[in-house]
């Protein structure tokens, strides 16, 4: 196999699958990357057997045919290192590839392509399809509820779902809760049911294009197995088994106790209120009185803090603690100027509810 690009284009494609590589696993051939070329035409493929991903790359011009598996961390760091010109990179008979850039040369030991684990293509019609924008807002929106309490397996990770033409994606660790949906642009006969494990969300996350109006087309796939092909990109994860907790019936009816407030004002005191926690005393208590809400901390250890808001609220005084940390993480991924939060008791779990999110969050015993 001998093959030229140019070496931004090959660290783009590198830095695209290299996620999925197990480093630490005890088959070795799951530190590689895979390259094949096919002539016109580089794919490249990592995996770590729960997720893989491809990369396709059109190459200018007809190549070589071939195949190699290379050390994916090595590989990176060097055409990482190399200047901004054309890449050679052979393969030989014995599994050995040179690189070659510029002035600069290279030569690294693989291993045999037919080695390297397969991943499974779907022939089936029961497809879903979503633009990228909107999976990726999904995402972003739910992914910080995720447990990582090893001992809840089936809350490491997220739910992916269809309900009649929407896309359905959930996440809760337990004590909070997130839910977001948007319309799909296709849904299959039957309607989809998965559990994503969380190294599948953050890699969709990060792979998946925000302005991208290109609809990423999900298919299930044997074994437990699912895929999305978008682009140039596919991923392939196997699912976590379960039955996900039936989150429809923990959702309060809508409250008419809110307060309202300035979003941006509100992530900025919990987050300086925040600086006052230790790992034994987590809980942010927040106050509440007509119009005015206080975000403070008490720490025998660290001292105090003090924020006040402006809101709009004309409920009863009230006083109740959270973590402070689940309203950062979902205050930071909000996009509205202000934020409405229903709180009914010191010891109800508060909500917020906007077009297509629902979030809540259980208070703390004390602060």
């Amino acid at each position: 196999m001998r093959i030229t690009i140019p070496q931004p284009q090959l660290l783009k494609t590198l830095q695209v699958v290299e996620h999925a590589v197990n480093d630490r696993s005890t088959l070795p051939i799951l530190s590689n990357v895979l390259l094949e070329s096919s002539g016109n035409e580089l794919t490249l493929t990592a995996t770590d057997l729960d997720v893989g991903i491809q990369c396709r790359f059109p190459l200018a011009q007809a190549m070589e045919k071939g195949a190699v598996a290379l050390p994916a961390r090595k590989l990176t760091t060097i055409i990482r290192e190399l200047p901004d010109d054309t890449v050679t990179l052979e393969a030989k008979k014995n599994h050995t590839a040179t690189v070659n850039c510029g002035t600069s040369s290279f030569r690294i030991p693989g291993l045999p392509a037919e080695d390297f684990p397969v991943l499974p293509s779907s022939d089936s019609t029961e497809t879903v399809s979503v633009s990228q924008g909107v999976l990726k807002s999904l995402i972003s929106l739910t992914a910080h509820a995720m447990s990582i309490e090893e001992t809840r397996f089936i809350l490491n990770g997220a739910l992916l779902a269809t309900q009649k033409d929407m896309v359905v994606m959930v996440a809760t660790d337990g004590r909070r809760l997130a839910v977001a949906q948007a319309p799909a642009t296709k849904v299959g006969k039957q309607p989809l049911n998965a559990v994503l494990p969380a190294k599948t969300i953050r890699e969709l996350g990060r792979l998946l294009a925000e302005a991208d109006t290109e609809d990423v087309i999900i298919s299930p796939l044997k074994d437990n197995q699912l895929t999305f092909r978008f682009g140039l990109v596919t991923v392939v994860t196997r699912l976590i088994e379960g039955q996900f907790p039936q989150y429809e019936k923990v959702i309060p009816s809508s409250s008419k106790i809110v307060v309202t407030c300035d979003r941006q004002r509100l992530l900025e005191a919990v987050r300086r209120t925040n600086l006052m926690t230790t790992a034994t005393s987590q809980a942010v208590v927040f106050e509440l009185e007509p119009n005015r809400l206080v975000v403070s901390k008490e720490s025998p250890e660290l001292g105090s803090a003090r924020e006040e808001l402006d809101v709009r609220y004309n409920g009863d005084r009230l006083t109740i603690a959270f973590n402070p940390e689940f309203w950062l993480d979902v205050l930071k991924v909000l996009q509205s100027t202000e934020v409405s939060i229903e709180l009914t008791g010191p010891d109800r779990t508060a909500v917020i509810r906007e077009h297509g999110f629902t979030f809540l969050v259980l208070p703390m015993k004390g602060a």
